[in-house]
């Protein structure tokens, strides 16, 4: 029987050094991975804030599922204190990911509301110029004293992506100003049209995505916080606040008003048994 429980215990051991290992690993793999989609880093970037979010989610689970086997190696191997040790060093590490978690939270609800105005700035920026070009060109136009004067004055000006020509094709000037003015107005139209603000259906987008990864950050940070140990702490994070807003919010349940909080903990441990150290059965 001695035999069988030493052997138990060693295959308990080695079980546990290799899921330590595939949990190192698995740690390693979650920073390469992390590391190659973030850098350069460039923190007043929308773009790289929304790519940097991005990264530490779709790879999430795999840090997740490493704390977790650690700890369940450290379960299976207590005599080990390498392995605890280790497993204490990333539950400790495990708060900083829970508070990146919650962090990221505001983060996506700015970086998205941020696309969204920066998008409608960039549309607005765009218009303030090509209708300043336009009003130029038709002030141009209108203003030209002769037709060379004409021609002269748009050559110094116009862009050749406006496709506004002076072609006089021997009409006189108020003729030629007419068939250009015409056609700058064309030209204006087209350039708005091709010019367009965010729909409502990308502003959904961004708001549905930003839903998705705000809802994903909590229920990660949860996740996390099971597995996160302050130093000097007994329980996980998650227990710890549990237990402070509940003491904070009022008596915890099955505590009276006029009951301590060390006698609502005493009630949560069971009663010795006598009988475990006499041999004697209680009475009836």
């Amino acid at each position: 029987m001695a035999g069988t429980k030493e052997f138990r215990a060693f295959d308990s051991a080695i079980l546990a050094d290799r899921l330590a290992f595939m949990a190192i690993a698995l740690f390693v793999t979650y920073l390469i991975t992390l590391l190659s989609s973030i850098l350069p880093v460039r923190l007043l970037d929308t773009d790289w804030q929304l790519r940097f979010i991005s990264a530490c989610l779709d790879s999430a689970t795999i840090p997740l599922v490493a704390l977790g086997l650690l700890h369940l190696a450290a379960y299976l191997d207590p005599e080990n204190p390498t392995l605890q040790k280790r497993r204490d060093a990333l539950a400790r590490l495990a708060v900083m990911a829970v508070i990146g978690f919650l962090l990221i939270v505001p983060l996506q609800a700015f970086a998205g509301w941020n696309s969204v105005v920066a998008a409608r700035a960039n549309v607005a920026r765009q218009l303030s110029v090509a209708n300043g070009t336009f009003d130029l060109l038709q002030e141009t136009i209108t203003t030209a004293t002769s037709l060379d004067n004409l021609q002269a004055r748009l050559q110094a000006i116009q862009t050749p992506s406006l496709g506004i020509r002076f072609e006089t094709m021997g009409l006189p000037l108020p003729d030629t100003k007419r068939r250009m003015l015409a056609r700058l107005q064309e030209v204006r139209q087209e350039v708005a049209a091709r010019i367009q603000a965010p729909t409502p259906k990308a502003i959904e987008a961004v708001v549905r995505d930003s839903l998705r990864v705000m809802l994903s950050s909590f229920a990660l940070a949860i996740a996390f916080a099971m597995g996160a140990q302050r130093k000097g702490q007994e329980v996980p994070l998650l227990v710890e606040w549990h237990t402070a807003i509940s003491l904070r919010g009022g008596p915890l349940p099955g505590l009276s008003s006029g009951a301590s909080e060390e006698e609502y903990f005493s009630r949560l441990v069971p009663e010795e048994d006598d009988s475990s150290e006499t041999g004697v059965p209680p009475p009836p």
